[in-house]
Protein backbone atom coordinates (compact mmCIF):
# COMPACT_ATOMS: atom_id res chain seq x y z
CA UNK A 1 0.00 0.00 0.00
CA UNK A 2 1.46 3.38 -0.93
CA UNK A 3 2.51 5.59 1.92
CA UNK A 4 1.86 9.25 2.29
CA UNK A 5 4.86 11.51 2.06
CA UNK A 6 6.17 11.65 5.59
CA UNK A 7 9.10 13.90 6.38
CA UNK A 8 12.40 12.04 6.73
CA UNK A 9 15.18 13.04 9.01
CA UNK A 10 17.95 14.74 7.06
CA UNK A 11 21.15 12.76 6.71
CA UNK A 12 24.49 14.14 5.72
CA UNK A 13 25.09 13.17 2.10
CA UNK A 14 28.28 11.33 1.19
CA UNK A 15 30.11 12.90 -1.71
CA UNK A 16 32.62 10.75 -3.55
CA UNK A 17 35.05 13.37 -4.83
CA UNK A 18 37.07 10.84 -6.81
CA UNK A 19 33.96 9.84 -8.79
CA UNK A 20 33.10 13.51 -9.45
CA UNK A 21 36.63 14.07 -10.76
CA UNK A 22 36.41 11.05 -13.09
CA UNK A 23 32.92 12.06 -14.35
CA UNK A 24 34.09 15.63 -14.98
CA UNK A 25 37.19 14.43 -16.83
CA UNK A 26 35.16 12.08 -19.05
CA UNK A 27 32.52 14.77 -19.69
CA UNK A 28 35.19 17.32 -20.61
CA UNK A 29 36.66 14.83 -23.10
CA UNK A 30 33.31 13.93 -24.69
CA UNK A 31 31.84 17.43 -25.06
CA UNK A 32 34.61 18.82 -27.35
CA UNK A 33 34.41 15.67 -29.48
CA UNK A 34 30.65 16.11 -29.84
CA UNK A 35 31.12 19.76 -30.84
CA UNK A 36 33.62 18.69 -33.48
CA UNK A 37 31.23 16.07 -34.85
CA UNK A 38 28.33 18.53 -35.06
CA UNK A 39 30.29 20.75 -37.42
CA UNK A 40 31.27 17.97 -39.84
CA UNK A 41 29.56 17.93 -43.25
CA UNK A 42 27.62 14.83 -44.20
CA UNK A 43 29.66 12.91 -46.76
CA UNK A 44 30.12 9.40 -48.00
CA UNK A 45 27.47 6.87 -48.90
CA UNK A 46 24.66 8.61 -47.01
CA UNK A 47 24.89 11.72 -49.17
CA UNK A 48 25.18 9.64 -52.35
CA UNK A 49 21.89 7.79 -51.93
CA UNK A 50 19.62 8.84 -54.76
CA UNK A 51 16.18 7.36 -54.06
CA UNK A 52 13.99 7.34 -57.16
CA UNK A 53 10.74 9.21 -57.25
CA UNK A 54 7.98 7.12 -58.81
CA UNK A 55 4.35 6.07 -58.81
CA UNK A 56 3.01 2.54 -59.21
CA UNK A 57 -0.49 1.30 -59.75
CA UNK A 58 -2.27 -1.86 -60.83
CA UNK A 59 -4.78 -1.48 -63.64
CA UNK A 60 -6.97 -3.66 -65.89
CA UNK A 61 -6.46 -1.68 -69.08
CA UNK A 62 -3.71 0.33 -70.76
CA UNK A 63 -6.17 2.90 -72.13
CA UNK A 64 -8.42 3.39 -69.08
CA UNK A 65 -5.75 3.26 -66.40
CA UNK A 66 -8.04 3.23 -63.36
CA UNK A 67 -6.40 1.76 -60.27
CA UNK A 68 -7.72 -1.70 -59.44
CA UNK A 69 -7.18 -4.17 -56.62
CA UNK A 70 -9.37 -7.02 -57.89
CA UNK A 71 -9.07 -8.82 -61.23
CA UNK A 72 -10.76 -11.64 -63.13
CA UNK A 73 -8.43 -14.47 -64.17
CA UNK A 74 -9.32 -13.73 -67.82
CA UNK A 75 -7.88 -10.21 -67.49
CA UNK A 76 -4.32 -9.03 -67.58
CA UNK A 77 -2.95 -7.34 -64.49
CA UNK A 78 -1.00 -4.27 -65.57
CA UNK A 79 1.65 -2.76 -63.34
CA UNK A 80 1.81 0.87 -64.46
CA UNK A 81 4.96 2.83 -63.60
CA UNK A 82 5.92 6.47 -63.82
CA UNK A 83 9.47 7.52 -62.96
CA UNK A 84 10.28 11.14 -62.18
CA UNK A 85 13.75 12.51 -63.00
CA UNK A 86 15.25 9.03 -63.29
CA UNK A 87 17.80 9.39 -66.08
CA UNK A 88 20.00 6.86 -67.84
CA UNK A 89 19.62 3.11 -68.34
CA UNK A 90 17.52 1.19 -65.83
CA UNK A 91 15.70 -2.11 -65.39
CA UNK A 92 12.35 -2.60 -63.69
CA UNK A 93 11.62 -6.10 -62.43
CA UNK A 94 8.21 -7.34 -61.35
CA UNK A 95 8.05 -10.61 -59.41
CA UNK A 96 4.51 -12.02 -59.30
CA UNK A 97 3.64 -14.36 -56.38
CA UNK A 98 0.58 -16.62 -56.48
CA UNK A 99 -1.81 -17.17 -53.53
CA UNK A 100 0.41 -20.00 -52.24
CA UNK A 101 3.31 -17.53 -51.93
CA UNK A 102 5.29 -19.15 -54.74
CA UNK A 103 6.95 -17.13 -57.51
CA UNK A 104 4.58 -17.53 -60.48
CA UNK A 105 6.22 -15.22 -63.01
CA UNK A 106 8.87 -12.57 -63.38
CA UNK A 107 9.10 -9.81 -65.96
CA UNK A 108 11.66 -7.14 -66.82
CA UNK A 109 11.43 -3.81 -68.56
CA UNK A 110 14.61 -2.04 -69.63
CA UNK A 111 14.28 1.69 -70.24
CA UNK A 112 16.39 4.80 -70.73
CA UNK A 113 15.13 7.80 -68.77
CA UNK A 114 15.63 10.92 -70.87
CA UNK A 115 12.73 13.09 -69.74
CA UNK A 116 11.36 14.42 -66.46
CA UNK A 117 8.77 11.62 -66.54
CA UNK A 118 9.15 8.13 -67.98
CA UNK A 119 6.11 5.83 -68.18
CA UNK A 120 6.14 2.07 -68.58
CA UNK A 121 4.22 -1.08 -67.76
CA UNK A 122 4.58 -4.78 -67.12
CA UNK A 123 1.73 -7.29 -67.19
CA UNK A 124 0.71 -10.61 -65.72
CA UNK A 125 -1.49 -12.77 -67.92
CA UNK A 126 -3.23 -15.96 -66.83
CA UNK A 127 -2.83 -18.45 -69.66
CA UNK A 128 -5.02 -21.46 -70.46
CA UNK A 129 -7.86 -20.56 -68.10
CA UNK A 130 -10.61 -21.04 -70.69
CA UNK A 131 -12.04 -24.35 -71.80
CA UNK A 132 -11.11 -25.14 -75.41
CA UNK A 133 -14.65 -26.32 -76.24
CA UNK A 134 -16.42 -23.22 -74.92
CA UNK A 135 -14.53 -19.95 -74.51
CA UNK A 136 -16.92 -18.71 -71.79
CA UNK A 137 -16.29 -21.63 -69.43
CA UNK A 138 -13.29 -21.90 -67.17
CA UNK A 139 -11.25 -25.05 -66.93
CA UNK A 140 -10.05 -26.72 -63.73
CA UNK A 141 -6.63 -25.02 -64.00
CA UNK A 142 -8.23 -21.62 -63.36
CA UNK A 143 -8.94 -22.51 -59.72
CA UNK A 144 -5.25 -22.24 -58.82
CA UNK A 145 -5.26 -18.53 -59.74
CA UNK A 146 -8.03 -17.65 -57.24
CA UNK A 147 -6.87 -15.69 -54.18
CA UNK A 148 -4.57 -12.95 -52.95
CA UNK A 149 -1.54 -12.27 -55.14
CA UNK A 150 1.52 -10.08 -54.58
CA UNK A 151 3.85 -8.27 -56.90
CA UNK A 152 7.29 -7.11 -55.78
CA UNK A 153 8.82 -4.24 -57.73
CA UNK A 154 12.55 -3.68 -58.15
CA UNK A 155 14.53 -0.94 -59.88
CA UNK A 156 18.03 -2.06 -60.90
CA UNK A 157 17.76 -5.05 -58.51
CA UNK A 158 16.88 -2.75 -55.57
CA UNK A 159 13.58 -3.61 -53.88
CA UNK A 160 11.10 -0.72 -53.93
CA UNK A 161 7.78 -2.06 -52.69
CA UNK A 162 5.19 -4.81 -52.72
CA UNK A 163 1.55 -4.55 -53.80
CA UNK A 164 -1.28 -6.99 -53.14
CA UNK A 165 -4.28 -7.71 -55.35
CA UNK A 166 -7.05 -10.31 -55.53
CA UNK A 167 -7.86 -12.58 -58.47
CA UNK A 168 -11.27 -14.18 -58.96
CA UNK A 169 -12.33 -16.65 -61.62
CA UNK A 170 -16.03 -16.08 -62.33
Amino acid sequence: MPCAGLPRPMATPFINTLQLFINSFVTLRIIPILFLLVGLPVTGSVAEVNAPSYTLKLAKDLIDQQTASEFDCRERVYLMTTWFKVYGEHRITARWFNPEGMLQDQGHLDFVGQQKETDGWLALEFLNVGDQAASTHLNAEAAKFYGKWKVQVFLDNNFLEEREFFVRCK
